[in-house]
Order: structure tokens, then C-alpha cells, then sequence
């Protein structure tokens, strides 16, 4: 596992401008200055799970702080009672295609980082348009989890669920009926055998 002062050496300032712009970009409603508060917090964050074991090994830095980041903003624009504003990321640039799933969904089995960018690109399109087409509340809830970084507990009062834990449970359920719908559209792609 990487080290601390690696990780903030590596990425630091390497990803300031990307992450200010991304943040601004997608949560209108926040002022930079509270951004550039985030951006500080994220590393905090990262070291304090770095030190209490919960990052994963071979966790991709990049997607792991914007993600964190991410959920950060979220979270101040709900503090400070602002109107959420998010806008749709699903076609943004900002962050590689190929690295939007890393820390996002549990399909990295059938997105094979090995394959050339232009099958890579057909794997990630029909994941995402498999994602559109699941019925509610799967698309909703796999939508707001993974891409949205809301809890079980918001998607629980989006959807009109009685507990968080069946919020929880039908995710699971909604994303064992995405992978089997991955898969056999990969099939009839010919993108796995």
C-alpha cells in the first residue's frame, strides 16, 4: 500500500485545478473557496481511512479522492440548506471514461482495463445504457449510489423505502440483475465470450 506523503505528492497538485473545476462544474451552487475547503478536507479523508484500513489495495487515486470529494460537496450543500443543483456528469470528459467506474460499481469484471480503447468504450457505453433500462427503483437507486454518492439512507427517502436496509437489499438485488443483463448483451456484442 502506498503511503500517505506518496499519495499527497503524487496527486495533490496534480489534480487541484481538475478537481476545482470538476466540483464547480457539477454543484453549481458552491463557491470555490468552499471547494478548495473540500479539496483540503479530501486529503484529510484519505488519510484518516488510510490509517484506519479502509482502503483497498490497488485502489485508482484519482477516481478514489474525486469520489470522496464528490460526496464531500454533497454533503456542504446540504449542511449549508442550499437547493441541491448537480448537474448529469454521465458524459463528462473531466474524468477519463475508462476510470469513471474504478471506485463507482461493482462490474470491473466485465470492463477489462487490458482491451483496446474502442472495445473498452463499447463495454462502458452498454454498461451505462443497461443502467437506463433496468426498471425503477433499480435504475434510480444504482444511479443515485453509484454516480450520485448518496447514501442508502437518502435514496431511502427519494424512493419511499421504510428502512435503509431494504434500500440495501434491493441494490443488490438490482445489481445482480444488471450484471446478468451486462453479460448477455456483451455476449451479443461478442465482447466476452
Amino acid at each position: 500500500m502506498e503511503e500517505y506523503n506518496e499519495i499527497v505528492n503524487d496527486w495533490y497538485v496534480k489534480l487541484r485545478d481538475l478537481f476545482l473545476n470538476y466540483i464547480h462544474k457539477h454543484i453549481p451552487g458552491l463557491r470555490i473557496e468552499d471547494i478548495e475547503d473540500i479539496y483540503s478536507e479530501t486529503f484529510i479523508a484519505v488519510r484518516e481511512n488510510m490509517l484506519n484500513n479502509r482502503v483497498k489495495e490497488g485502489t485508482k487515486w484519482k477516481s478514489y479522492i474525486f469520489q470522496i470529494g464528490y460526496n464531500m460537496a454533497i454533503n456542504r450543500m446540504k449542511q449549508e440548506g442550499k437547493k441541491m443543483e448537480i448537474i448529469d456528469n454521465s458524459n463528462d470528459d473531466d474524468i477519463d471514461a475508462d476510470r469513471k467506474f474504478e471506485t463507482q460499481i461493482s462490474l470491473m469484471d466485465l470492463i477489462n482495463e487490458d482491451d483496446d480503447k474502442e472495445q473498452l468504450e463499447k463495454r462502458i457505453e452498454t454498461l451505462k445504457r443497461e443502467i437506463r433500462y433496468l426498471p425503477e427503483p433499480c435504475e434510480t437507486i444504482l444511479k443515485d449510489f453509484y454516480f450520485g454518492g448518496f447514501s442508502m439512507t437518502e435514496i431511502m427517502y427519494e424512493i419511499n423505502y421504510k428502512t435503509a436496509d431494504s434500500v440495501k437489499a434491493r441494490k443488490n438485488k438490482c445489481m445482480n440483475q444488471l450484471k446478468e443483463r451486462v453479460k448477455v448483451a456483451f455476449k451479443m456484442l461478442n465482447l466476452i465470450d
